[in-house]
C-alpha cells in the first residue's frame, strides 16, 4: 500500500488498483446534502443475489432500517439532509417503454406516484427511528404532504428538517435524478450524494471488462459527452449550471453516507 500526502489535508491511498481519497474532517464542511437513492433498494433481493420472487418484497424491513441507520449517521454529525427516492421498487416510467398501449406521459405519471409512496413510507419508518422528516412534492396530496415552494422549503431549511422530495416536478419527462438536482439547489445543498449499485464510474463497463479504469474525478461536460447511464444528460447539465457536484458510490459500504461525505470511500466525484 502507497500513501501520498498533499497540502491540501488530502491523503490518497491506492490498494489492489482502488483509489480512496480520504480527507480529514470534510463531513463538517457541509451544512446540507441531498441524497439520491434507487427505490430498488427497498427490495428484499437488493441486497442479496437470489431471492424466491414470491418473498420478494416490495418494501423489507432490513433495508429500510439500514437506509435509516445510515441517515441517522449523517445527521449525527451535524449535517441535514434533503431525500430523493426513485419508484422503482413499485414501478418505474421508463417500464413502459415500447408499449403502445400506455403513453409516455400516463408512465411518467405512475412513477411519480410510485415516488410518493415510497416517502411516505420512509418518512413513517424514520419517525420510528425518533427522526422528524417531511415531505414535499408540487402535486396536490394529502397525507400531510407539503406544497412544493420556495417558501416552505426555505422555512424547513431554516429549522433543520429532513426534505423528502416526492411526485417529481408534477410534469412527465423528467426522472428522479433531474429531480435530486432542482431538490439540491432549491432546499441549499452543498452537494448530492448519489448511491448505486457500484463504487464509482469506469471508462468501461468493469463486469465486462476487468481491466476498466475507476475515474476518481470527471467533468460534467465528460458525462454528458460520454453518455453515462448512471445518471441522465438532463442531471449533469443542470448540476453544471447550478454547479453542484455530484458523489457517485456503492450503496453496499457500511455506513456509506458518512464515508462518502469523509471521502474515505471508493467512488467518483462529477464537478
Amino acid at each position: 500500500m502507497n500513501i501520498k500526502a498533499f497540502n491540501d489535508d488530502r491523503i490518497v491511498t491506492r490498494s489492489n488498483n482502488t483509489v480512496v481519497k480520504q480527507y480529514k474532517n470534510s463531513v463538517k464542511q457541509h451544512k446540507r446534502i441531498l441524497i439520491k437513492i434507487s427505490g430498488e433498494i427497498f427490495l428484499s433481493s437488493y441486497f442479496i443475489e437470489q431471492v424466491d420472487n414470491n418473498k420478494n418484497k416490495q418494501f423489507d424491513d432490513t433495508n429500510l432500517n439500514k437506509l435509516c441507520n445510515n441517515i441517522i449517521n449523517i445527521l449525527n454529525t451535524g449535517v441535514n439532509i434533503s431525500l430523493v427516492i426513485g419508484g422503482g421498487n413499485i414501478i418505474r416510467g421508463k417500464d413502459f417503454q415500447g408499449n403502445n398501449l400506455i403513453k409516455r406521459e400516463t408512465a411518467d405519471s405512475v412513477g411519480m406516484l410510485a415516488t410518493v409512496i415510497n416517502g411516505i413510507i420512509v418518512r413513517d419508518v424514520l419517525k420510528q427511528h425518533n427522526i422528524d422528516a417531511e415531505i414535499v412534492s408540487p402535486l396536490d396530496l394529502p397525507f400531510d404532504i407539503k406544497k412544493l415552494n420556495t417558501f416552505t422549503l426555505n422555512k424547513l431549511v431554516s429549522k433543520s428538517k429532513l426534505i423528502i422530495f416526492v411526485g417529481g416536478l408534477g410534469v412527465p419527462y423528467f426522472s428522479t435524478d433531474t429531480i435530486s438536482v432542482v431538490g439540491a439547489s432549491l432546499s441549499h445543498c452543498d452537494v448530492i450524494l448519489k448511491a448505486t449499485k457500484t463504487d464509482g464510474v469506469y471508462d468501461k463497463d468493469p463486469k465486462i471488462y476487468p481491466e476498466a479504469n475507476h475515474l476518481d474525478n470527471i467533468t460534467y461536460d465528460y458525462a454528458i459527452q460520454n453518455n453515462l447511464q448512471i445518471m441522465d444528460d438532463t442531471a449533469f447539465s443542470l448540476a453544471k449550471q447550478l454547479n453542484i457536484p455530484i458523489y457517485i458510490f456503492s450503496i453496499f459500504e457500511d455506513n456509506c453516507f458518512v464515508k462518502a461525505l469523509n471521502r474515505s470511500i471508493s467512488m467518483s466525484i462529477v464537478n
